[in-house]
């Protein structure tokens, strides 16, 4: 921690100084702010009343705060290369790139915090320059909900993460998500590539690692395998074995999604046999509803699936499919090369992020009912060294 502690110290030789930009000086002066009882804040107010408001309105002009969300999700990636590859010099390499992305979130934070004092010393922005204020601070809220929830990726890092929380004030150390959420959570890494045997005492008593354990276990002891759309087309002409009818009542009875396209089956079939009653009762009287059968209507495989499937993305390493069926619509990232797929999904700036679930397909996001007008949402995956963001209708 000291090697840390004396970056953040050299910070007041640096305000000092006065050679940094107004980036560096508001990143320098907001890491003294938000450690202040660690290393003292004598160079901020200095250094931030030399920084004028055409200065600050520059800057504010120039920020990308989504460019830190690229940032982020490879560090993530880099973390888990240092939990799953081989140790030595390679996973301190991947270690400390991993690091040099949590700090760029550090230090958007760190210039955000600085800002606000700064608006204190020399009164508010006003105008475009405040707008672009709230643009910024906004863009920063999005990203934290759409990542914090995903702040296990960062476990790996969590001696080097807990170094950097323990610096901060206390007040400061829970909005850091980067380096504080889930930095005690150490055991849950052993969990990646084996299955324990037994508990650890924190996982036993952590409710984030009990929720994570218990979303991968469909992976490690998957379901039942989905009644496919051959088997549904041949259930619907009679063409299922005795054992097969049985294998699929037996899965209808304990999964929703496949019980509901069997009723899909029964309702088109009822209405198919309504439609026939009503024009042959129409065309030649009830005489021959009565003679008529439905089997003499041809069918083709295929015809009047539960669902519908859109491919919204095709990646090397996944596939995203826009799912609609009776009633409502799913977004669905299947993997398709082995490797770990991550995703998050909101349906407005600011809002949380949809609860995925995880099935034999892969990562189900529910978006609603079907219909009710065009709706949007964003869609965040993360496969191997590739990252999709994208914006989708439905």
């Amino acid at each position: 921690m000291s090697d840390a502690l004396s970056r953040y110290q050299a910070r007041h030789q640096q305000l000092s100084s006065g050679s940094s930009s107004v980036g560096g000086t508001l990143e320098a002066a907001g890491d003294l702010l938000r450690r202040s009882s660690r290393v003292g804040v004598q160079a901020v107010e200095p250094a931030l009343r030399a920084v004028t408001r055409p200065q600050i309105e520059t800057w504010l002009q120039s920020q990308k705060p989504a460019e830190l969300r690229t940032q982020l999700l490879k560090a993530a990636e880099e973390a888990v290369e240092v939990a799953l590859g081989e140790g030595g010099d390679e996973a301190e390499m991947w270690r400390t790139s991993a690091m040099d992305g949590l700090s760029a979130r550090d230090r958007a934070a760190s210039a955000a915090r600085a800002l606000g004092q700064w608006e204190a010393l020399h009164g508010a922005l006003t105008g475009p320059a405040a707008q672009r204020r709230d643009d910024f601070l906004q863009a920063l809220g999005n990203l934290d909900n759409a990542l914090r929830p995903r702040a296990r990726w960062f476990i790996p890092l969590n001696p080097q993460r807990r170094q950097e929380r323990d610096l901060l004030d206390s007040s400061e150390q829970a909005q850091a998500w980067w380096f504080s959420a889930r930095a005690d959570c150490d055991d849950l890494v052993a969990t990646w590539t084996q299955q324990p045997q037994s508990l650890s005492p924190h996982l036993q008593s952590c409710a984030d690692c009990r929720d994570d354990l218990a979303d991968t276990a469909i992976v490690d002891q998957p379901p039942a395998r989905h009644v496919s759309a051959d088997e549904l087309w041949r259930l619907d002409v009679g063409l299922l074995s005795t054992d097969e009818r049985a294998r699929i009542e037996s899965h209808t009875a304990q999964c929703s999604d496949c019980a509901q396209a069997v009723l899909a089956l029964e309702e088109g079939d009822a209405a198919i046999d309504e439609a026939l009653e009503m024009e042959a009762e129409g065309s030649t009287g009830p005489g021959l509803a009565a003679r008529t059968s439905r089997e003499a209507v041809p069918r083709r495989p295929g015809a009047r699936l539960p669902e519908q499937r859109e491919v919204l993305e095709e990646r090397r390493d996944f596939r995203v499919l826009l799912v609609r069926e009776r009633q409502r619509v799913r977004l669905l990232v299947q993997p398709l090369s082995g490797r770990t797929v991550t995703a998050a999904v909101f349906t407005a700036p600011g809002k949380p992020s949809i609860k995925p679930t995880q099935g034999p397909e892969g990562i189900s996001f529910e978006l609603g009912a079907d219909g009710g007008g065009t709706r949007s949402a964003h869609l965040t995956v993360m496969a191997g060294g590739e990252t999709l963001e994208r914006d989708f209708s439905y």
